[in-house]
């Protein structure tokens, strides 16, 4: 399935796309069926209890949603209600927020593609794996806008692929551990350079990844039994149409196995975020003598996995 949360008419909600695209109401579909099939005067409030109030408690509720969610989709598919526009929406119709909106936990894998390592002039790559939190708060939509905070002066972009986690876990083996992930989706890891430099002089950088905004996530979450192999998914980032960065997750240095063995160690819950690392071609790679590649207001940046759609988000001066 590819899941979404939506805004549709003011309204949060969350859907997941049918074959050609259009957004099917989780909430909605799931009533729907109960009510048509077992005749059930209230399914509109058991679809709340059984698939969650938001995406978040949506993969808290593990299998049993996602059955649910299954099962709906398929009774819409049957019975095609084109009339009920409350059940099947247009995706013109919405407004996509990332899949996960407000992840418990938002943590960034550094120095993870060699190729990267290497442009940041970087001696070596690390000996375990290395991440940095960033706000939950910074998590932005599809096709929201990038605000370029006044503050900074090099803004620069780092396209990933986001794994959320569907299940606890706690000291998983390497061999279990893609068995804890709900899914799979595009990150950008927006970066002001010239802050992070600044906190680096003094302590750990927070700042420099997390202002509002510095997160764009989705289109939509795709399941994990839809993603046969994601460590070879290739990554592309364009800024006005031109490609900046054009990578495949193999040439991680530590692969999503061992990222999510490596930090259950301090348990991961449903609705908790790793990502990737950035592969070469970002904008503070680039060398004195070379064009600078500093994101500026108006910039087009487009990110995408491969399988798992595209971000497009503007730049925009913050006011």
């Amino acid at each position: 399935m590819k899941l979404v949360t939506f805004l549709y008419h003011g309204e949060e909600r969350i859907g997941a796309l049918d074959s050609i695209g259009r957004i099917v109401d989780l909430h909605k579909a799931f009533a729907c069926w109960k009510h048509e099939t077992e005749s059930m005067p209230h399914a509109d409030q058991l679809a709340g209890a059984i698939l969650g109030q938001d995406m978040l408690e949506f993969l808290q509720h593990g299998e049993k949603s996602l059955e649910a969610a299954r099962k709906s989709l398929a009774y819409i598919a049957a019975i095609e209600p084109a009339s009920n526009k409350a059940v099947v929406i247009a995706p013109s119709e919405v407004h996509f927020m990332a899949p996960v909106p407000r992840p418990g936990a938002l943590i960034s894998a550094g120095k993870n593609f060699s190729d990267h390592v290497a442009e940041m002039a970087s001696k070596k790559g690390p000996a375990a794996p290395v991440a940095f939190l960033k706000l939950p708060g910074s998590v932005i939509g599809p096709e929201d806008d990038i605000p370029y905070p006044p503050e900074v002066k090099n803004l620069d972009y780092e396209v990933e692929v986001a794994i959320v986690i569907g299940k606890t876990c706690v000291r998983v083996s390497e061999a279990q551990a893609l068995d804890y992930v709900a899914g799979y989706c595009v990150f950008n890891d927006i970066s002001a350079r010239d802050i992070i430099r600044s906190e680096n002089q003094t302590g750990i950088h927070l700042m420099g990844k997390s202002f509002p905004g510095f997160a764009p996530m989705g289109p939509y979450l795709v399941t994990a039994d839809e993603v046969a192999d994601p460590q070879s998914l290739k990554l592309r980032l364009t800024v006005n149409g031109e490609i900046r960065q054009q990578s495949n997750l193999n040439y991680m240095i530590f692969k999503i196995r061992e990222m999510i063995a490596y930090w259950s160690q301090m348990e991961l819950h449903p609705g908790d975020v790793l990502t990737t690392g950035t592969p070469r071609g970002v904008a503070a790679g680039r060398k004195a003598n070379e064009t600078p590649w500093w994101l500026k207001p108006g910039d087009l940046v487009e990110a995408e996995a491969e399988g798992l759609g595209v971000l497009r988000n503007r730049v925009v001066a913050e006011s």
